[in-house]
């Protein structure tokens, strides 16, 4: 009895050191940001670096060390570090945060709103059921299918809300077939498929992804290049033209299928036909949609800014009479800390340009191609920003810091600094080598696949995408001057 009553009396003890666990962890991080720091900048500044460009270093690998170890909610950090740079002495407060408050978090906030609006409508289930039913019971073309509708509805749709649209109903199919948890080529093939299929769509405007416009935004801010919604989209969409069939030719080689039919279908077509005629909802958003996509791809004409005609369009969809959204429920839906995130690391990324320290980094570690072709340096962006996924895998912080560095060094070597972003803020997307990145992680949560198996279908994408990534960048962005 008294042994009982010991262990009794330890047990809580056990739980509350396990509960601490994540806390010291976390504690010691905040203890190892800080260290360095303070160690960057009681280092002697080294030649180029102006102390205040050092502090801006220091504060971005504190930021990156925050971020990836979520020392505190991202949301919280991100704030702190914008006003941060006051207290050090890198950017005066008004100064930082209006580089925080730029025009894409206008955007960003429309993109969520507009995932909302889709899924709200309806539009995206009949879809996805459309194209399973168009399949016929093949394992492949279902995979093709799903990746292809993700890829198309990633164009126009934040990266996330276009995997967490047809996840499900890869999933139904899934379970229908009764594959084997971790063990199904199939499932993986889906899995990850869609996760891919998502990633590489998500390049094809700047409406398609957050970093998409965060590029843009920082390219303005240091370089003052405008680059329209119609000239991005010149490159990007025949890339995800090229890329997507051969992605899934790459994943069903890598997985294929281990049964020649599927089953289940009899259930997709009944819930596809009680459906019935488009909705007025799904009419309604189709309509605010086209109205959207003909806004940006006019904005060389009309002179709107991609920002405002987001915005407007998105406030659409609370209109009396239309009314896909309300806000009760629409701001559930919104990404509170990505917003948060990106104003941060606009920020950062801007002082990093203003302080001199883009162009000490870019001397420092692209020298070495200094003098290369253009072949040569496009590639060496390219696949620099495929492997920084493995170390930094906060895409927005990646962003911020490459975009200030690559315009410089393009100014050093006399060459349009336009020409080095683009193809990193289409690649930072890429990130297919492991599914650390919030798109992946949706489907990882299945069980249906390991960090291995996305790992061993990501290298020949990474290598495809390599190859794509350069040569529209060399064949379509230079012959057509768009840069």
């Amino acid at each position: 009895m008294s042994a009982q009553m010991n262990l009794n009396s330890i047990e809580p003890d056990l739980k509350d050191k396990i509960k601490m666990a994540p806390s010291l962890k976390k504690g010691i991080w905040l203890v190892v940001a800080v260290a360095v720091y303070f160690i960057i900048t009681a280092l002697p500044a080294p030649e180029g670096l102006t102390p205040e460009g050092q502090k801006a270093v220091a504060l971005m690998v504190v930021a990156v060390i925050a971020w990836i170890t979520e020392i505190v909610p991202i949301a919280v950090s991100a704030l702190v570090l914008v006003f941060m740079q006051h207290l050090i002495g890198t950017a005066p407060m008004k100064v930082a945060v209006q580089n925080f408050a730029n025009p894409t978090l206008l955007f960003v906030l429309s993109s969520f709103f507009l995932a909302a609006a889709l899924a709200a409508s309806g539009l995206s289930k009949r879809i996805s059921m459309k194209l399973t039913i168009l399949s016929k019971g093949s394992p492949k073309k279902v995979v093709f299918y799903l990746m292809a509708a993700t890829a198309a509805l990633s164009t126009v749709i934040s990266d996330v809300p276009a995997v967490a649209a047809f996840a499900p109903i890869a999933l139904a199919l899934i379970e229908k077939n009764k594959c084997k948890l971790g063990g199904s080529n199939f499932a993986k093939s889906l899995m990850i498929g869609i996760a891919f299929a998502s990633l590489i769509g998500g390049v094809a405007t700047p409406a398609g992804s957050s970093l998409n416009v965060l590029s843009l935004s920082l390219l303005k801010s240091t370089s003052n290049i405008d680059i329209t919604f119609a000239q991005w989209a010149a490159v990007g969409i025949p890339v995800v033209i090229v890329a997507l069939p051969l992605a899934w030719k790459l994943m069903t080689m890598v997985f294929p299928p281990e049964m020649n039919h599927l089953v289940g279908l009899e259930d997709v077509h009944k819930d596809y036909k009680e459906l019935g005629p488009l909705s007025n909802k799904e009419i309604k958003f189709l309509v605010i949609l086209v109205l959207m996509l003909i806004t940006w791809f006019t904005e060389s004409i009309h002179k709107v800014p991609l920002p405002i005609s987001a915005t407007i369009g998105a406030a659409l969809f609370f209109l009396p009479g239309i009314e896909l959204l309300n806000w009760e429920n629409a701001k559930q839906r919104v990404g509170w800390d990505t917003i948060l995130l990106i104003g941060a690391a606009s920020s950062l990324g801007t002082t990093l340009w203003t302080s001199g320290a883009a162009t000490w980094v870019a001397n420092a570690a692209l020298s070495g191609i200094e003098g290369s072709s253009s072949l040569v340096v496009i590639l060496f962006v390219v696949v620099f920003t495929i492997l920084i996924h493995l170390l930094v895998p906060v895409n927005p912080a990646i962003v911020s810091v490459m975009v200030p560095t690559l315009a410089a060094f393009a100014v050093s070597i006399g060459m349009n600094p336009a020409f080095l972003v683009i193809p990193m803020g289409f690649t930072v997307s890429a990130a297919f080598l492991l599914p650390l990145d919030p798109v992946p992680l949706i489907t990882y949560t299945s069980g249906h696949y390991k960090m291995g198996d996305y790992f061993k279908a990501g290298v020949p994408v990474c290598i495809l995408w390599t190859i794509v990534m350069t040569a529209a960048m060399l064949l379509l962005a230079g012959p057509l001057g768009l840069f």
